[in-house]
């Protein structure tokens, strides 16, 4: 009895050995899950044996699957491997329904107890079909019995890819972790190393650098001498499709896909880093010299290596570009503040407040302190960001303020120079009507004394010839002489009133028009009739003088050409304009292209007032000239 006691001690001893070496036990759960990166087992080659509970993998190797693809050299040996791991739950699980939550790098088929349970992807001897699939946390079932050795194999293949790493977010092999059903979420966000809050977080703060890229964008349009807007507006709008592609692609499983996104804004990093130093020294008006030139150069041959060498290039990028702008615009906006631009001290007190956000972030991303870890890295991708564009929205207002102030300053001086434009054309107007007032009474006076004493004196020496003595023939042609004589002396005598009669300047247009519409219906063949509203009132003494020219111009054409037996002039005024009309009944052949000297002057007249002249010519059935004058 004693033996079999002491056999039964030494088997239970050997059995908990065992165990605990070869198997995962399972006595409880912690709300984040539970990470299976022990005890795990793997084989190269692929057999369908090798999913069955009762395989003897003793001679397999250890591994950890939950390492970087790239560091495991055995995943990438052959086209397939298998991992085998003995789990052992106790009885607490009995009546709990619990999930396994995979992240993989590449393609699997998971067995339970030798049955598949789950695939992701597609498996290939060959490895160019091999289509990798990560479900980044995808929940499945995973039934497992209690106090029993389960044994969960996995058949995974790596495919042919160009995987680039993400310092951020590494590329497991198969990475799994058991929790119960309800707690999954928690597990999924610790799978992915990033919660939901995160994705959350990350949209707003896509949308705060869109903004920011086409607010500056259009400040540069408008401002196209701000060269800073358009870099710094490049840069915003690069880091802003960063932020939204890293939130993404955690929606794409397929791992090429995720994989090309990843390869995209690995190399738009230190572009849009570039972008942000160039606009630094368009900002800070910098002087660009070799130190400059040597910088873009580093920062151009850094962006290959963010996806090649494997982690070592991206590393050699972060550090050379996120340090040394840690380093450097401090350095360079310090310089410009003792250099005379105030404003610059804004950007130094950024660049320190993304320097202490930053390394606050890398100490505790790996912790449980979520909001701080929240806070720190805003801190960081913020600060510089606002303290350009204050500084860039700053100067716009300024500069928008200084051409308001500009403009309002032009305005005023234009409205000045054209009140004294206005001023200077009213006097010239009126010494011009003064001056051909005075001339057209010198012509007047000349006509009347000059010409027309001469004209009276030769008609009286004619009438004082003796007709007694004259035959037939000379009587007829001293009647003709008499008859023209007295008709030129009558014609200076009218000419001569016309030009200015007395009453126009004591009057106005009104009885002057009235006094010329008398006299010329008793001297001419043509039956005038003229009409003049009762409220026209007086106007402007040039577009009196002007509007009685043009009426003299228009009755002398009417007289010479029309061969009307009739004639209107009527002369009427609204608010806005004066309105003159002149019409026969005459031939009809009168237009206002005609190359008379008198028809240029009345359309140099009516422009003069700013005026439109509408002719109506209809042959046979006379002339409607239309002058329209505003006032």
């Amino acid at each position: 009895m004693r033996k079999l006691l002491i056999l039964s001690l030494l088997a239970n001893f050997h059995l908990g050995v065992y165990a605990q070496n070869e198997v995962f036990r399972i006595d409880s759960i912690p709300q984040q899950g539970i990470l299976l990166d022990k005890g795990w087992k793997f084989h190269v080659g692929d057999n369908p044996d090798f999913a069955k509970p009762d395989f003897d993998d003793s001679e397999w190797s250890s591994i950890d699957p939950t390492q970087d693809v790239m560091d495991l050299i055995q995943c990438r040996k052959s086209p397939i491997i298998w991992l085998r791991l003995r789990l052992l739950p106790n009885n607490e699980f009995d009546d709990k329904f619990l999930a396994l939550i995979v992240k993989q790098t590449g393609a699997s088929e998971i067995y339970l107890n030798g049955k598949l349970i789950h695939s992701f992807g597609h498996i290939s001897e060959r490895r160019e079909e091999v289509k990798g699939y990560d479900p980044m946390g995808e929940q499945i079932s995973l039934p497992l019995k209690t106090n029993y050795f389960n044994c969960l194999a996995v058949r995974f293949a790596y495919p042919n890819i160009f995987l680039v790493s993400d310092l951020n977010f590494p590329n497991p092999a198969f990475k799994s972790i058991i929790n119960i059903v309800e707690n999954a979420p928690i597990s999924i966000d610790k799978i992915n190393s990033l919660s939901q809050r995160a994705h959350n977080s990350g949209y707003i703060k896509t949308g705060i650098f869109l903004f920011l890229s086409l607010f500056h964008l259009l400040l540069f349009f408008q401002y196209k001498h701000k060269k800073a807007n358009l870099y710094f507006g490049i840069y915003t709008f690069v880091t802003g499709y960063i932020l939204f592609s890293s939130n993404i692609k955690y929606f794409i499983n397929d791992l090429y896909d995720h994989n090309l996104l990843t390869i995209i804004h690995l190399l738009l990093s230190p572009i849009a880093e570039l972008c942000l130093l160039i606009a630094l020294y368009y900002l800070l008006e910098l002087k660009k010299d070799k130190f400059y030139n040597y910088i873009i150069f580093c920062f151009i041959v850094v962006i290959p290596t963010m996806i090649y060498p494997y982690k070592t290039g991206q590393l050699f990028g972060f550090i050379l570009t996120k340090f040394f702008l840690c380093i450097y615009i401090p350095f360079i906006s310090f310089k410009a503040y003792r250099n005379g631009k105030k404003e610059a001290i804004s950007i130094t007190i950024a660049a320190v407040m993304f320097l202490f956000g930053m390394t606050i972030y890398i100490f505790i991303r790996d912790t449980k302190y979520w909001i701080f870890q929240e806070i720190s890295f805003d801190l960081a991708l913020l600060s510089i960001p606002f303290a350009i564009s204050y500084i860039l929205a700053t100067e716009y207002k300024r500069n928008y303020l200084i051409q308001t102030n500009n403009l309002k300053e032009f305005q005023r001086l234009a409205q000045e120079k054209q009140e004294n434009l206005q001023k200077q054309n009213a006097e010239l107007q009126a010494a011009l009507l003064k001056g051909q007032t005075i001339e057209r009474q010198r012509v007047a006076l000349d006509l009347h004394d000059n010409l027309g004493s001469t004209l009276s004196a030769l008609w009286l020496n004619v009438d004082m010839i003796d007709k007694s003595k004259m035959n037939d023939e000379e009587k007829e042609i001293h009647q003709n002489l008499r008859e023209n004589l007295e008709k030129a002396y009558n014609d200076v005598r009218l000419l001569s009133h016309n030009l200015l009669p007395e009453e126009f300047e004591k009057q106005g247009l009104v009885p002057t028009l009235q006094g010329f519409v008398r006299k010329i219906s008793k001297n001419a063949k043509i039956r005038f009739d003229l009409h003049i509203a009762e409220d026209f009132g007086r106007v402007d003494n040039k577009i009196e003088f002007e509007l009685y020219s043009i009426c003299l111009e228009l009755v002398n054409n009417i007289i010479k050409h029309s061969k009307a037996t009739e004639a209107k002039i009527s002369l009427s005024r609204t608010e806005k304009q004066i309105e003159l009309i002149v019409s026969d009944n005459g031939i009809g052949t009168f237009n206002n292209e005609s190359d008379g000297k008198g028809m240029k002057n009345v359309k140099a007249r009516v422009e003069s007032l700013n005026g439109i002249w509408n002719l109506q010519n209809i042959e046979n059935k006379g002339v409607r000239s239309e002058v329209l004058i505003p006032i």
